[in-house]
């Protein structure tokens, strides 16, 4: 915990005192309620009406305050389309631009880094722009895109295509399996580069585009610089007009580093409620309030499985779609699948289609390994052990 500096040891004393009770509340005296219902198209229900056991879920939010999973910062539970359980908690919490924030108290209204839930945006941004007739074709090649780096588009590299980049199989060589703070990860050279898309499309070619998955902000980058080629809008601007307003998202930043770097792979700060939103517009296969924002074919083909990620020997599975992940497993003698947005630190929302159950967590647990509970135990531990149907 960042502590500022005090005149004199008792006021560091109170102050370390008053950090510790924001963050350690009382569990005991927890008693759920109902979300409230505002005006911002989420509709709102309780736990018992949609088929979630409250006792449990109860219990389960006691161990939260409790502390048993570290720093998580809000929760939210859907089912059926409707809010049924919304919790915000205190804990450290940090800007990915400008550093730590200190203690947070969470709340409906506090913006808080989604890092790489921001690659999922900005397919959906790909996908909204390709609705409108910007963009004609996934599988057009992107050099068509950038005549101006057209000495790099040699060999391999000229049949990399939107969907390439929306699978993360273009085929490019990039590291991001070090740790961030690691000067070889390729996505830390490029947010010290002036010149972000010649520093991508200047990388040595790894594999054949489109067989080969390998995680990598790049191809996010480069389709956010698509998006700004179709439609003369840079990313943030676009989603803002043709994703967030229809949303009824009105509070967003998009960071931007001293060079003037936007970072489209993670750079998105939003409030929980809005994270939902884009959540529920995959759930609902495209449509909000009534009205078809993004055709259902183009999200049914972003949730369905284009490249194997991993498979473990107990059953876990994991594919990619178009910037997002396609969990398989076993959990409880039964069988789940997952849509999943994931961001560094423990941002989640993870879309069960079929339990029509969506679960949206904030966490402040950035560059962290080894916890003994992270938010995805969330889900497993008492989420899906407190649904009765």
């Amino acid at each position: 915990m960042r502590i500022p500096r005090l005149a004199n040891i008792k006021g560091a004393i109170l102050l370390v005192f008053l950090s510790y009770s924001v963050l350690v509340a009382q569990p005991e005296a927890y008693k759920y309620s109902i979300p409230e219902k505002l005006l911002d198209g989420i509709i709102t229900s309780s736990l018992k009406d949609e088929g979630i056991d409250e006792d449990k879920i109860v219990a389960g939010t006691k161990a939260l305050l409790a502390g048993d999973y570290p720093n998580i910062h809000s929760v939210l539970i859907f089912r059926h389309g409707k809010l049924v359980y919304e919790n915000y908690f205190a804990g450290e919490d940090e800007n990915r631009e400008t550093g730590s924030l200190g203690v947070v108290k969470h709340s409906q209204d506090t913006l808080h880094d989604i890092r790489s839930i921001s690659k999922s945006v900005v397919a959906l941004a790909v996908l909204r722009a390709h609705s409108l007739g910007k963009i004609k074709n996934l599988d057009q090649p992107i050099a068509g895109f950038f005549p101006e780096y057209s000495s790099h588009f040699v060999g391999e590299k000229r049949r990399i295509t939107i969907r390439h980049l929306l699978t993360m199989s273009s085929g490019i060589e990039w590291n991001e399996h070090v740790p961030y703070t690691d000067p070889a990860n390729s996505s830390a050279q490029l947010r010290a580069s002036t010149n972000r898309i010649e520093f991508i499309l200047s990388q040595k070619m790894a594999d054949k585009p489109g067989t080969v998955y390998n995680y990598s902000g790049a191809c996010t980058q480069l389709l956010a610089e698509i998006v700004n080629k179709a439609t003369g809008m840079r990313i943030d601007r676009f989603t803002e007009k043709f994703l967030f307003k229809p949303l009824g998202v009105s509070k967003f930043e998009w960071m931007e580093n001293s060079t003037g770097y936007l970072s489209a792979s993670g750079g998105l700060r939003l409030r929980s409620r809005d994270v939902a939103k884009l959540g529920l517009l995959v759930m609902n296969r495209g449509k909000w309030d009534g009205k078809q924002m993004i055709p259902q074919k183009l999200i049914n083909d972003a949730v369905t499985p284009k490249i194997t990620v991993s498979e473990d020997a107990d059953g876990w599975k994991t594919n990619y779609g178009y910037q997002m992940f396609l969990l398989t497993f076993p959990e409880r003698g039964k069988t789940y699948s997952l849509v999943e947005f994931t961001g560094n630190g423990g941002q989640k929302v993870e879309m069960d289609r079929d339990t029509d159950l969506m679960v949206v967590i904030s966490a402040g647990n950035y560059d962290r390994s080894g916890l003994k509970k992270s938010s995805f135990d969330i889900l497993l531990d008492i989420v899906y052990p407190a649904m009765k149907n």
